[in-house]
């Protein structure tokens, strides 16, 4: 009889770490979209004679960070939607 009880408590697990998971892409989301603000205002704002060739690589490269991070969350999202599609029937929403 011991078997709906560890169905149950894997199926409560895979919820936990399926709301983790997507806490996570939030949060990557969020940071993404605060990087590509920070380097739009950095790139707009900064004088000419501020601008150095380290300051424009320093914004290419937080560019490309803010991209990794985009397609990691996009990434992240399809995972969960695959976990969510697969959770048991009794614990899907």
């Amino acid at each position: 009889m011991s078997q709906p009880s560890n169905d149950a408590e894997a199926a409560a697990a895979l919820e936990q770490a399926i709301e983790k998971a997507k806490e996570v892409a939030a949060d990557i989301r969020q940071a993404a979209d605060d990087l590509a603000v920070a380097n739009t205002v950095l790139d707009t704002h900064l004088s000419e004679e501020a601008r150095t060739r380290e300051v424009d690589q320093a914004l290419g490269h937080t560019d490309a960070v803010e991209k990794t991070l985009t397609r990691s969350a996009e990434t992240l999202d399809d995972v969960n939607a695959t976990l969510d599609s697969v959770a048991a029937p009794g614990t899907r929403r």
